[in-house]
């Protein structure tokens, strides 16, 4: 473990800049991250299939970007995008609203030794000693507003952990990004209403990254993985059956292709559940 203080050069400068700055960090991994460009990826506990796809797409393509993804570690949206960051080699930070002596959730004791194991970073404003207390957890998401350039709500209910986070972003002058979701799902009630009240609706990563501009670039490169399913699209209807086949790769990693290559606008889902490649 290592603490930061206010006083010390490692302490994050973007924390600097908020109300009420934690006077230490208490830190464990890969220190240097906390000055890295970040973007909070935040959502409901309760997450649906919908929102765990997404939050893990979103994550995944923004860490290869070169964008750290930052967490409450939760169980739900909080895992996933720790999770999917580090699939493609990326960073993460997780910031604990407890001691790192008493990790929260319990289940989540995998996640935060695989985090350490990928070079992130784990931190929290709370001596180690300190036990779970529900009411740090609110005032703790000041720090993962404070330390990201944006923030992205993938779910959210009415009254929610990543509400308040998004909040936190807006007072800090902080780019609020929001997914949508449909109308009368719980877990969509909040990124609506942020979205309604001037939030940025996106449904893709290049959206983010259009907001930054050293990552734009990285926002035209097709990765290698994708750009082999992408090859053997056509004008004429294939199956993801088929492109596991001549891929040679799994229906799993097919599947996550399809969804990155679709979100980039390059394919079309056809009746049949079949692909197509969109003409430029």
């Amino acid at each position: 473990m290592e603490i930061i203080e206010q006083t010390d050069l490692k302490y994050p400068s973007k924390l600097l800049e908020i109300q009420n700055p934690p006077k230490q960090l208490y830190t464990e991994g890969n220190t240097e991250l906390l000055n890295m460009p970040s973007i909070a990826i935040v959502g409901s506990r309760k997450a649906t299939d919908y929102g765990r796809k997404y939050a893990g797409v979103f994550a995944k393509k923004l860490a290869k970007a070169g964008i750290c993804i930052l967490s409450g570690m939760a169980i739900g949206i909080d895992g996933t995008a720790h999770m999917y960051s580090m699939k493609e080699k990326g960073k993460t930070i997780a910031v604990l609203g407890s001691g790192l002596d008493d990790i929260y959730p319990k289940e989540n004791y995998y996640l935060y030794q695989k985090i350490l194991e990928n070079e992130g970073c784990i931190i929290t404003e709370y001596p180690p000693e300190t036990k779970v207390n529900m009411a740090n957890f609110p005032r703790r998401n000041r720090i993962i507003s404070g330390l990201s350039m944006g923030v992205l709500v993938v779910e959210a209910r009415k009254r929610s952990g990543s509400t308040i986070t998004a909040h936190y972003a807006l007072k800090q002058n902080k780019e609020v990004f929001c997914i949508p979701n449909r109308l009368g799902e719980k877990t969509g009630y909040s990124p609506n209403l942020l979205i309604k009240n001037g939030a940025n609706l996106v449904t893709c990563p290049e959206d983010i990254l259009e907001f930054y501009e050293e990552f734009k670039e990285e926002n035209t490169k097709l990765s290698q993985e994708y750009q082999e399913i992408y090859d053997f699209i056509g004008d004429m209807p294939i199956s993801a059956n088929e492109l596991a086949k001549l891929t040679n790769k799994t229906i799993a990693e097919v599947t996550e292709g399809l969804c990155m290559l679709e979100l980039d606008e390059l394919i079309t889902n056809v009746p049949g559940n079949k692909y197509v490649r969109n003409k430029k």
